[in-house]
């Protein structure tokens, strides 16, 4: 079988069929990417697409969606969203939101939730970037791939002509973001360059359509009397990798929703980084081409010292102003899209108090034991704009304090809600289950998934969705 292979390669280097010909110099990232995809619930759906931004760093909860009005550990001032937390209390959040505040309370179809109470208790960046970006919480994460490759493995057979599951702008994304860790998963499609990318995307230059076809023939040919003759699961693989790169590059689809020329590029707020508002207007643009999860990082969250100018700079000039605008554009289209912005932990709230001379100290530290993500839900009727869990007056309680940490939600819970929002019944559907290096597993802590007492998978559904 190794001397049939090797001759086979051999005839396909001479006759000019190999990488790069038909445009598939995208063909080695097709063979990744290759898995059988999961059908998913019509009856749990609730979102078309996700966006998930993630937080490099670690950014403060005290600062953005959690902030203590009154208390010393409180640095901005708060805006009110007129709506209520799960536990009858209105919900506030930081200053440096104003214009997704405004959305959320004028446009019914853009929602607005808060999960505070996030917590693993590790406040090593690896680590926690590592545990976030496959939403695992102990070092159990090791064996499980990352979002964007159960993303990958999930979505295949649902993306249509464009033919891209799940797509990782590179950049700030935290550790093992696109980690497959020896499971049956593919990886995302990485975007390193977006020129090269477009180029990769499009038919190769000097060779048109019909010598394409006529070479594409020439492959099935080969293939024709080869490949149902082996044992070799891979090479199957490998024979739809190709196909599938001839259709992507052929189509032209791929090619024009990753290219951005002509698009107006997202607003952003003084000081905004110009990569990040190239990245958020290219996830929207995938987005509105087909794409059902993007994810793209924000950098620079460590704020130790000048803790307000970051704060300022990442969720107030690169999120609060483009995001918003994000979401006026996505609505604008019919998608039901969700938005999720997070890091991989919090930053103490008490670090900042006045000392006995009245000085604040700018800047806050490590925090795992409770933190914050937050989600802009666009065309989903039945979200509701609400807040879980409580951190307390000063934002101090924790899993271990006297007075404990409101409703905690490990990472698993908040995973399996994405999971099912998308349609995936983790944990109680065999379906949805991966192989990985132990066997066939949910992706995320099944119990956690399943779990519909406070904190649990099920029970976030219940309290963000109406029905």
């Amino acid at each position: 079988m190794g001397h049939d292979r090797c001759d086979r390669r051999e005839f396909l280097r001479k006759a000019g069929l190999t990488t790069g010909v038909l445009g598939l110099s995208l063909l080695g990232d097709r063979f990744l990417r290759e898995a059988y995809g999961v059908t998913p619930s019509a009856n749990l759906k609730r979102y078309d697409a996700i966006i998930q931004i993630f937080y490099d760093g670690a950014p403060s909860q005290t600062d953005t969606w959690d902030p203590k009005p009154g208390s010393p550990n409180n640095v901005f001032n708060t805006i009110d969203l007129g709506a209520q937390d799960i536990y009858g209390q209105r919900i506030r959040i930081s200053e440096v939101f104003p214009n997704l505040a405004s959305l959320v309370t004028s446009d019914a179809a853009i929602g607005l939730g808060i999960v505070r109470s996030m917590s693993h208790n590790n406040g090593d960046h690896d680590t926690a970037q590592h545990w976030m970006n496959c939403f695992w919480q102990t070092p159990a994460a090791a064996l499980y791939p990352s979002t964007a490759a159960v993303m990958a493995h999930y979505h295949k057979d649902q993306t249509g002509t464009l033919k891209m599951p799940s797509v990782l702008i590179r950049g700030s994304n935290g550790a093992r973001a696109n980690d497959a860790k020896g499971s049956e998963c593919p990886t995302a499609m990485q975007v390193f360059d977006l020129n090269s990318t477009v180029q990769m995307l499009r038919s190769p230059s000097g060779v048109d359509a019909a010598r394409a076809s006529r070479r594409r023939q020439l492959i099935e040919a080969f293939n024709g009397s080869y490949v149902p003759t082996r044992p070799d699961d891979e090479l199957r693989a490998w024979d739809e990798a190709w196909r599938q790169a001839y259709d992507v590059t052929q189509s032209g689809q791929a090619a024009a929703a990753f290219d951005l020329t002509g698009k107006p590029t997202l607003p952003g707020g003084s000081g905004a980084s110009g990569t990040t508002l190239r990245n958020l207007t290219l996830a929207q643009e995938l987005v509105k081409a087909g794409v059902p999860y993007v994810a793209l990082g924000i950098g620079g969250n460590d704020s130790h010292t000048n803790n307000i100018a970051t704060v300022q700079r990442s969720w107030g000039a690169s999120t609060d102003v483009p995001v918003a605008e994000m979401a006026r554009n996505l609505k604008a289209t019919g998608k039901r899209v969700l938005v999720v912005m997070g890091g991989e932990f919090g930053r103490t709230p008490d670090t900042v108090r006045p000392d006995a001379s009245g000085n604040r100290r700018d800047g806050r530290d490590h925090w795992g034991s409770g933190f914050s993500w937050a989600m802009l839900s666009i065309n989903q009727p039945s979200f509701r704009t609400t807040a879980v869990g409580n951190t307390g007056p000063d934002g101090m309680w924790t899993s271990r304090s006297s007075t404990r940490l409101v409703d905690a939600v490990q990472p698993s819970a908040f995973g399996a809600f994405l999971y099912r929002s998308m349609g995936y019944a983790v944990g109680s559907d065999p379906a949805t289950n991966i192989r990985v290096q132990t066997g066939v597993r949910s992706p995320v802590d099944q119990a956690l998934a399943t779990q519909a007492t406070p904190g649990g998978g099920v029970w976030l559904s219940q309290q963000f969705f109406s029905s």
